[in-house]
């Protein structure tokens, strides 16, 4: 009689939330071969939910910068740094390009530079202007105060999308006051969500970082590179810690949501 091995379940660990830090520079590997690295994020702002990865290309196309829909890729490799994409070379080379649907701050500097009759500093003509405003964006071509916040809602109303890359450096307001910067986002890369942002506090509490769960953000300024949590300062000062070295687990996020006393994400998921 042949004698049974005990039955053993493997257990494999997918990362599934994780930093847009880490995420740029991911080797995207298509079908016949590499096509260029992850750059950017473009999320919708009321949903955020990641509508394109921006794909730098490098000399394979003359660095041209191609949007990629996420359900196109695999789960990344985080260990080699890349993924897949069920696309050939040829096809990715046909891919629009970040021209066809740039975030709301990029139209916002297409409209102010065109009231003020100066180059665009992605432009042939603007490398020399670039410096100064957000994404570079030059300080001569701004709006007045006078002017900036009527022309900001008005022109983010018409396109909700926004750069993951740009916003991560945004300052966090609470409904009190300052309390910090965000410094990354936690995404979701099997469902392709922006679950989190991570606020740096340095400026208030000393060497402290904590997430705020994306929807809690209501509101965004492209012009004064803010964004306002639905939040107190002194809830935010209480927060679990986060510890960009650990992996965030359900424990943690059961902690987090009960400490705000506010319902969790995944009862919808």
């Amino acid at each position: 009689m042949l004698k049974r091995e005990p039955f053993q379940i493997e257990v494999f660990t997918i990362i599934m939330l994780v930093g847009f830090q880490r995420i740029a520079g991911t080797t995207i590997i298509a079908e016949d071969g590499p096509v260029g690295e992850i750059e950017d994020l473009f999320f919708h702002l009321e949903t955020w939910s990641v509508q394109y990865v921006v794909v730098n290309t490098g000399s394979w196309l003359s660095s041209r910068k191609v949007l990629l829909r996420p359900n196109l890729l695999s789960q990344p490799d985080w260990e080699q740094q890349q993924v897949s994409i069920s696309l050939t070379r040829q096809q990715v080379r046909k891919s629009p390009g970040v021209e066809t649907q740039p975030p709301a701050s990029r139209q916002m500097e297409h409209q102010t530079a065109e009231r003020y009759k100066v180059p665009f500093y992605w432009g042939p003509a603007g490398s020399a202007l670039a410096g100064g405003g957000p994404s570079g964006f030059p300080l001569e071509a701004r709006l007045p105060l006078e002017d900036r916040q009527p022309s900001d809602a008005a022109s983010e109303s018409e396109n909700v999308l926004r750069s993951a890359h740009e916003m991560k450096n945004y300052t966090l307001e609470a409904t009190d006051g300052t309390i910090g910067h965000l410094e990354d986002w936690i995404v979701d890369t099997q469902a392709w969500v922006i679950r989190y942002g991570v606020v740096d506090t340095k400026n208030w509490l000393p060497a402290r970082k904590v997430l705020v769960h994306a929807p809690w953000i209501k509101s965004t300024s492209w012009s004064e590179a803010t964004a306002t949590v639905n939040l107190l300062r002194e809830e935010v000062k209480g927060a679990p810690r986060f510890e960009p070295d650990a992996p965030i687990d359900r424990d943690y996020e059961e902690r987090l949501f009960g400490y705000y006393g506010r319902e969790s994400y995944w009862v919808y998921v």
